[in-house]
């Protein structure tokens, strides 16, 4: 399919506006009743756009102005995507918060992101998120830490709540409201809205520039508290016009919603990238891979786009042979590293012939190649293909900031209309993250070959460094899930006193299978140098994860180096 003329001043508002006026009755979003405990949501585009005018009419008689930050924090409620075009439309910044965080953390970013109001659900799986934000407002009352964190426990300017519904019939919570302002429920959000014409929504919405930031994603904090990413509508159109283009995405395709909305693979690939092509999208409030095989089945849907975990549970699952997932045509594995054999079971047994790698970080909004779904197995399972459209690659020398040679390792750097407008109140960070000519450094370390493929093989902060040896884990690991035996593996460096730090492997295990420490130090012997021989092997049930399904190495090593009795200041726990 041809990609449609570069609208680089185009809002994400107009494009829910266009598919309206140019498909209006055709099915936009659906959550089918069995993922809605009997209540089926289904809007055609003209529906849905009618939804956001009425949200934006909402926002707007709250009091939220242009510029001003709204945090989300819910998860895949059939509401989430109506809220996030209709914070665009009023020139709201949408602050995505991971519906995973603990207090502490939903603190810092309501006070990082200098959030004027927050969005949220009762309930955000087994966390209690009314009741969160309750502690949180009563000690902004009265003055004292929820905790023992040194960041603010909310921000002076938060005025606005506001409770969302995950279900139809569901009651609202008692809530407390912010010290100088007001609780309300989205219904309340409604009627205030009743108030303000839709003259006065297409004024706000005629004022945007396509060079306006309209979302703060926060990276996802494998080693510390996170960063603001600011995203414009050109940064996010960009990502969603190229990517929906290397799927060959048309009307007709129906589109698996089961990554979280509040990351860049749910709010632009998949909800951006879908509408912009006018296909439409189907989705899970949260999750499950039983429900992802019915709903697939259910709704014959032909695209799905998922992280590597969420496959794995898939094809393990009881009911995969319950359902057909013939349907499905092509889709996106991305998020973390998909090894290989996993790819390959995404083909052969969920029936996704075209199923394909695609390399992206939230600071390119998030989209920078891909293969598409005619290209080889090989290539779309073993690189990253090339740069999507209007985006440029290069590998460099990390230190000198220069081109290396193809088939020379070095970082993978990025530059386009994809690059995020910077780091929230962050100026060093963004200027440290960034080459004087404006390529964005990834902090991955890849190669390019004479094909124009690039690869990924492995990241310069997950370096280790043993001995003045640098070893990239990402290379073991590959080695490692090679082995029959092995679902998964992370490599992590320890602390060591002889070498500054050493290798250490950790396992996830195939359904069945017992330790044979041996036998996987067989799969690595004379296929890599002997210093990068891990020193141990640790065996988990699963790894801990970032919402974007990451494994968070820092807490991996922590737990091995309490294993191993190596003594750090905090206790390891797991």
């Amino acid at each position: 399919m041809s990609l449609p003329p570069p609208r680089h001043d185009r809002l994400v508002s107009h494009l829910l506006r266009d598919q309206a006026a140019e498909r209006p009755d055709k099915e936009a979003l659906a959550y089918p009743a069995f993922t809605q405990n009997g209540t089926a949501v289904r809007l055609n585009f003209s529906q849905l756009d009618a939804e956001v005018d009425r949200l934006a009419r909402g926002l707007i008689a709250l009091g939220i102005r242009k510029g001003e930050h709204v945090a989300v924090w819910a998860g895949n409620v059939s509401s989430w995507i109506p809220l996030e075009f209709a914070l665009a439309r009023v020139g709201a910044v949408l602050v995505t918060v991971n519906t995973s965080l603990q207090p502490d953390e939903v603190a810092y970013i309501l006070s990082q992101s200098h959030a004027v109001a927050v969005i949220h659900t009762t309930c955000n799986g087994s966390t209690q998120a009314s009741a969160t934000l309750d502690n949180l407002l009563a000690a902004e009352t009265t003055g004292q830490p929820s905790s023992t964190s040194d960041h603010p426990v909310l921000p002076d300017r938060l005025r606005l709540r506001i409770w969302l519904p995950s279900l139809a019939d569901e009651a609202p919570p008692s809530m407390r409201a912010p010290r100088t302002g007001e609780a309300v429920t989205v219904q309340q959000l409604y009627e205030r809205g009743n108030k303000v014409s839709l003259d006065e929504v297409r004024l706000r919405e005629n004022s945007l520039d396509s060079g306006d930031v309209i979302n703060i994603q926060y990276t996802s904090g494998t080693t510390g508290f996170p960063k603001g990413v600011m995203l414009s509508h050109v940064n996010m159109m960009t990502s969603a016009y190229a990517l929906g283009d290397e799927l060959e995405l048309t009307p007709e395709d129906r589109v698996v919603l089961m990554v979280p909305l509040f990351h860049c693979f749910g709010c632009v690939v998949a909800v951006l990238g879908t509408f912009t092509y006018g296909a439409s999208l189907h989705a899970l409030p949260a999750f499950e891979p039983g429900d992802a095989l019915r709903l697939i089945h259910e709704e014959r849907c032909t695209v799905i786009h998922g992280v590597p975990t969420m496959y794995s549970a898939m094809i393990a699952h009881d009911d995969l042979k319950k359902y057909d997932t013939s349907s499905l045509r092509t889709g996106l594995a991305a998020g973390a590293p998909c090894p290989v054999p996993l790819m390959a079971a995404i083909r052969d047994e969920l029936k996704c012939e075209g199923i394909l790698v695609a390399f992206g970080l939230t600071e390119a909004a998030p989209g920078v190649s891909g293969c598409r779904p005619g290209d080889t197995f090989e290539a779309r399972s073993e690189t990253i293909g090339r740069p999507i459209y209007a985006v440029e690659m290069r590998i460099a020398d990390p230190a000198t900031l220069e081109p290396v040679p193809d088939g020379t390792e070095g970082e993978i750097q990025v530059r386009g209309p994809n690059v995020m407008v910077g780091y929230h109140n962050d100026p060093q960070a963004t200027a440290a993250s960034m080459t004087p000519d404006g390529w964005l450094k990834t902090g991955d370390l890849g190669t390019c070959g004479p094909d124009g493929l690039f690869r990924v093989v492995g990241r310069i902060k997950n370096i280790i460094i043993r001995g003045g040896e640098n070893i990239a884990p990402a290379e073991i690991e590959n080695l490692l899930r090679a082995h029959p035996d092995i679902l998964d593996a992370a490599v992590v460096g320890i602390r060591d006193e002889k070498f500054g730090e050493e290798v250490a492997a950790a396992l996830r295990l195939s359904p069945g299978k017992s330790v044979d420490i041996d036998s996987y130090k067989a799969a690595l012997e004379g296929r890599i140098g002997s210093f990068k021989q891990p020193k141990t092997f640790h065996v988990f049930e699963a790894f801990p994860l970032t919402g974007s399904g990451k494994v968070k190495k820092f807490l991996l090593s922590k737990w091995i180096e309490g294993e191993l009795g190596i003594h750090s200041e905090e206790p390891a726990q797991r």
